[in-house]
């Protein structure tokens, strides 16, 4: 069964203007998702605030996803913030955190795998995604990832696809999608279009993106995300779309 989640940067002047992520829980579960993704960037860093989103969310029946905008490996170790990360997360009563996976070019084998053994306490899992930086989420860095995953027993580490984001690195959508869709549960569902000559975010409908066809690649994604700053009809209308050629 499919889950389906909202992003809270759909409300991104809300959250410009400083309205808690923990008034936006219930325009999510109006808005007909399963999900919340909060965003650890627009968080007060209190603990007073994860614990009344976790409270909404409950009151909403909604999971809680945690997206945070850092790295997993930072030089030659794992982060050293993720225990923090890890413990907002389950103040969030979450048992999904996201990261980028930075670079691996200093970090021995061994030291990942044991890193992370010592993190997932078979509770929660991580999802590594691709922003749009080279530095953080190159394809081949992700491919030695989870090379490197697939010789351990750790289960609980998967990848979500951001269909756009690739465009930001010039590396071809359908070729990413080919070499990762095998360890891809989550699908981060957005477009992109040249404004001005510049890319920027859109919604689905209104991107050069064809993503009903993308999608329709992951056959082990279970979980899909909107994630573009939007009308509420609009996204609204997107999650019936993306219900269509998912469910």
């Amino acid at each position: 069964m499919s889950t389906y989640v909202l992003n809270t940067i759909a409300f991104k002047n809300d959250l410009d203007n400083g309205v808690s992520q923990s008034k936006l829980v219930e325009k999510v579960e109006q808005l007909g998702f399963d999900a919340i993704e909060i965003r650890n960037e627009f968080l007060s860093g209190s603990s007073s605030e994860r614990l009344q989103i976790a409270k909404e969310a409950e009151n909403c029946g909604l999971e809680v996803f945690y997206s945070v905008n850092d790295v997993l490996v930072t030089g030659d170790h794992l982060n050293d913030k993720l225990n923090d990360y890890v413990a907002e997360m389950k103040e969030l009563n979450s048992s999904h955190l996201k990261l980028n996976i930075g670079s691996l070019s200093d970090i021995s084998k061994n030291e990942l795998i044991e890193g992370l053994k010592s993190v997932l306490d078979g509770q929660f899992e991580i999802n590594v995604e691709n922003n749009q930086t080279l530095a953080d989420s190159s394809l081949a860095v992700t491919k030695k990832f989870f090379e490197i995953i697939q010789d351990t027993d750790i289960q609980n580490i998967h990848y979500c696809f951001d269909i756009a984001n690739w465009i930001w690195m010039g590396i071809d959508v359908e070729q990413a999608a080919e070499e990762l869709k095998q360890v891809t549960t989550y699908l981060h569902l957005k477009n992109a279009a040249k404004v001005q000559d510049e890319l920027t975010t859109v919604p689905l409908e209104d991107g050069d993106l064809d993503w009903r066809s993308l999608v329709k690649e992951f056959t082990n994604a279970k979980v899909f995300g909107l994630e573009y700053a939007g009308e509420p009809q609009t996204i609204a209308n997107e999650l019936k779309l993306v219900k269509e050629i998912t469910k």
